[in-house]
This record gives structure tokens, sequence and C-alpha cells, in this order.
């Protein structure tokens, strides 16, 4: 058991030594806003669209395409239960300030912070079922994560999600996979040398992101509290408990508890600014969850791969 919290404290920490250069980096004012939002444009256009494309050109086996159906079911059970537990738990009786901190409980970082973990920990298959999580994520994102930080139900709209690049590369990487269609190297060798920016991109954005945080505000109330514990603890312990139950593969586990674990989404911080909330809020309960993260997903993750 103590070799599982070790492997993944180990990931951990390295993806903090990431994060660690993005902080420095910003305090340098190598990185500023423009160029971070730049960084974060590039990795959800076009390297996680081609992390998708590289994680799937895999041979078809039947185990393989019914986990990922499954991880995309259960992916669904995660968020709406996040989103009943969210409405439940945080009762603050200012929308302004509770939009967001639901929003932190039910989004997770899932692409920037899960996906490398995924990949150090169970390689591409571990992307291949993170992309099922992924494209549920992006869906609700979209629908529920306007229409809650709007409360604006006109803004359920369905076209405007399967237009993005997200949804576009796990959408063509399926049809590829189940064509069973390689792509020759010449194509495939710089989609794999752009997909190999999808670990050090979001690090260095979360580093800067960090430097410009307010922590103390972020943690001085008892709503950002509840936020973080049904975050990074009690949705992830409720994702490995049904996973268990459900008696899934041990990737499929790992995976989906990589995804449930990680910190809050950084798009919280866009869509508090776009849609006119607290965004010091919004920045702040990012980066409280991301550092708080360290300690919470070596020991969850560590426990998933022991019982998994």
């Amino acid at each position: 058991m103590l070799n599982s919290f070790l492997t993944v404290g180990q990931q951990v920490l390295i993806l903090f030594m990431l994060i660690a250069v993005g902080y420095v980096l910003g305090k340098l004012k190598m990185i500023d806003e423009h160029s971070s939002r730049s960084m974060s444009n590039i990795v959800l256009s076009v390297v996680t669209p081609c992390l998708s494309v590289v994680s799937f050109q895999r041979p078809l086996e039947k185990d393989s395409l019914s986990n990922f159906c499954l991880v995309f079911l259960i992916s669904i059970g995660i968020h709406v239960g996040s989103i009943l537990l969210s409405r439940l738990v945080i009762r603050d009786k200012d929308y302004d300030r509770r939009a967001p901190l639901c929003f932190s409980v039910i989004f997770s970082n899932s692409a920037f912070m899960a996906y490398p973990l995924q990949t150090a920990l169970l390689g591409s298959i571990g992307v291949f079922y993170g992309s099922a999580y992924v494209a549920v994520f992006t869906i609700l994102l979209w629908t529920y994560g306007v229409y809650l930080m709007t409360g604006d139900r006109s803004r359920l709209k369905l076209r405007p999600i399967l237009l993005t690049p997200n949804i576009i590369g796990i959408v063509a990487a399926l049809a590829l996979y189940l064509l069973q269609i390689s792509l020759p190297p010449i194509v495939l060798k710089p989609m794999e040398y752009i997909s190999s920016l999808s670990t050090p991109l979001p690090m260095l954005v979360i580093g800067y992101q960090l430097q410009r945080a307010d922590l103390r505000r972020a943690l001085r109330s008892a709503g950002a509290w509840l936020s973080i514990a049904l975050r990074l603890v009690i949705v992830p312990l409720l994702t490995l408990g049904l996973c268990l139950l459900l008696g899934t593969d041990s990737t499929v586990t790992v995976s989906l508890v990589v995804a449930a674990s990680a910190p809050a989404a950084a798009m919280l911080s866009m869509f508090a600014t776009r849609f006119e909330k607290d965004t010091e809020l919004a920045s702040s309960l990012v980066s409280a969850h991301t550092l708080l993260s360290a300690l919470t997903m070596p020991l969850i993750v560590g426990l998933a791969q022991y019982l998994a």
C-alpha cells in the first residue's frame, strides 16, 4: 500500500515542480495574463485534441471499448452526484459567491491535471479512458456550467458544445479508432510531439495563476472549505466506492479516481470573469484547491491503486 502512495506522490510532485516553474516565471514577469491565456487556448484547441487522437491509435478491443462506454456512463453519474451534493451543501446566500463555490465542486481539472497523471500512471490507456470523462465534463461545462453561472436556461444548448475543439478531437479520435484507421507516421509523429506538451504547458499556466491568488480570501469562509472537502475528498472517495461496488477494471477505477480527485477546473476563473461573478474568489478557489490537491491526490489515488 505504501508503494502505491509513493508512486502517485512522486508523479504529483513532478507536476508541482512544473507548477513551481510557472510560479517563478510569473513572478519574473516572463509569463503574463496574455501569454497565460494563449497557452491555455493552445492546450484546449490543439494539444488536447492531438492527445486524444494519439491515445486512440490502438487496436480495437472489445474490453477497451466496453470500458470506455462504462467510464462515460459512470462519469455522468459522478457529475450528476456532484451537482446534487453542491446544491445540498453549499448554502451561501450571495449567488455571486454561491455559483463559483458550486462550480468548484462539480467541475474538476480533468484535462490539465488529470491527463498528465493518467499518462504517468497508466500510459495511453489512461488517457483513452480519461477522454470519456472529459467528454462528459465538456458537455456539462458548456450547458449546466454556463447555466449555473448565469441562471439563464436559454444557455442550455448542445450545438455550441459539439463545435468545441475537445469534443471534435474526441469524436475524430473515436471515429479513427472504431474504423481502425491508422494514421501514417508523417501525420502521427507531429501529433505525438504536440501531445507531449499536454503536461508542461498546463502546469506553467496553473503556476502563473497561483502567484496571483489571494489564498487567505479563499480559505477564510466556511463555504470555501466545504467546496474543498467535497471536491478533493468526498467526490473522489464516492467515485472509488462506486467503482469498487461495480467491480470495474483496475485501469478504469484509477483513471476515474484521478479525474474525480483533480482540483477545481481552471475554467472557473474564466467563467467568473466572463459572467461577472466573484472573480477574486474564483481565482483564489482554483489556487487553494490546486495547492491542497498535492496532499489529497496522492492519498486517494494511491488508495485506488491499492484497492483496485
